[in-house]
């Protein structure tokens, strides 16, 4: 515990860390800004219903209770032809490669390209389409078209809403009455209210872990090579694994500790609010997500800069996890809404309904939390043994390749 507590000291003198707090600020404010004030607010003052916030129970007169996608080929055809004609137009396709905005501009062969598969679906030029755009001639069958469309998807580097798993999007059905009040009931008595906004803010708080939290004990490793306290570090103080095991669980509680620390402000905010109309509030929900959807993330990018660390003495684990969190996020860009739990590392709950989805994939998500768990905890035992290999004498990975390329330089 007092190894514990002084390597928990240390990272507060590590200015990485701060970088990383700050980061993490700035992520939360300019993607969540006050997400849950927001809704609290427009229901303490109302301007009507608004479907779309979660705190408001549907009256049984509304004009609209909002709507839900569905695969519905009759609509989607021509809804995702006529935004495509109009992207077209303006060589300006929206993407959303890892959850986030991004406007791509094509070339002048890739443009021929999207106009080819506009005349594959109608047979004729984008061109001569711009004025027909309420009745658009569809020639082929809907298996086709998807097809196509994964084809332009693919032309625009993928993330697009042209990609099969997102068409849905297209279509919708109205929802009705008796469907939104069990939505509502499930908001209040199944999630207590924080509940769906902890996942939510889980989404964000993944991305942020997943992508910069590795920087942190990277360059906390390798201050210490560069302070030259290789003997202290290799004293016969403490064990190999004790050593290691404290820096570890040091350096995952203090990443995590922000992230708590954050998660206060909504919940503070929701607290308040359910104090205020006598609704009961879940006040661990934060917390339970924050760990059980978090701190797998934060344990496995943090092994995995012990481990090459350890082996290598150079800050490559950060290309390593920031190469692995990209191609994590864009291959479950498709899914940010809940519901697919596979390999993801981070997350994905970009939403504060569809709560459905997330217990009914309840199994894969503990599977796959679980998964992590264990193998971050493998890398730290591999950690362990490199750790002890060098206090040894046996390894010295960064010392061999630094004598070869000092024996190949030229004399002068």
């Amino acid at each position: 515990m007092k190894l514990f507590l002084t390597e928990c000291r240390q990272t507060l003198k590590s200015i990485i860390y701060f970088v990383f707090i700050g980061a993490m600020l700035l992520f939360y404010f300019t993607q969540l800004s006050d997400f849950a004030g927001a809704d609290i607010a427009e229901v303490q003052n109302p301007s009507g219903y608004n479907s779309q916030n979660p705190l408001m129970k549907p009256p049984p007169d509304a004009d609209n209770y909002g709507s839900v996608e569905a695969e519905i080929p009759e609509q989607i055809m021509p809804a995702a032809l006529n935004q495509l004609l109009s992207e077209y137009a303006n060589n300006e396709y929206a993407t959303y490669p890892v959850g986030f905005y991004k406007n791509v501009k094509l070339s002048q062969e890739k443009q021929k390209k999207v106009a080819a598969i506009v005349k594959d679906i109608t047979g004729q030029r984008p061109e001569d389409l711009m004025n027909e755009q309420d009745k658009l001639p569809i020639l082929i069958t809907y298996e086709s078209f998807t097809v196509k469309m994964a084809e332009l998807d693919t032309l625009l580097g993928g993330g697009s809403k042209y990609e099969e798993t997102r068409l849905e999007e297209y279509g919708n059905l109205p929802v009705t009455y008796e469907e939104k009040l069990a939505e509502y009931h499930d908001f209040i008595q199944v999630d207590q209210v924080t509940g769906a906004y902890a996942r939510l803010f889980c989404d964000y708080m993944g991305i942020v872990i997943s992508l910069f939290s590795v920087f942190v004990p990277v360059a906390f490793l390798i201050r210490d090579r560069k302070a030259g306290v290789k003997e202290l570090l290799y004293s016969r103080k403490y064990s190999s694994a004790g050593f290691i095991l404290a820096r570890y669980f040091a350096l995952v509680t203090m990443l995590l500790l922000p992230v708590l620390l954050l998660s206060l402000i909504p919940l503070t905010q929701l607290v308040l609010y359910g104090s205020k109309h006598h609704i009961a509030v879940d006040l661990w929900a934060f917390a339970k997500y924050i760990l059980a959807w978090l701190l797998p993330t934060l344990m496995t990018t943090t092994a995995v800069a012990f481990v090459l660390t350890a082996l290598t003495d150079t800050p490559i684990a950060i290309a390593v996890q920031l190469f692995w969190s990209y191609t994590d996020l864009l291959s479950g860009s498709s899914y940010i809404y809940g519901g697919h739990y596979g390999t993801q590392l981070a997350i994905r709950h970009n939403t504060l309904d569809n709560l459905q989805a997330m217990q009914d994939g309840l199994p894969d998500l503990i599977l796959n939390r679980s998964a992590y768990v264990l193998f971050s905890l493998l890398l730290v035992g591999v950690t362990i043994v490199l750790h002890e290999l060098k206090r040894r004498g046996k390894l010295d990975v960064y010392g061999h390749f630094h004598q070869i390329f000092r024996n190949r330089k030229s004399p002068i």
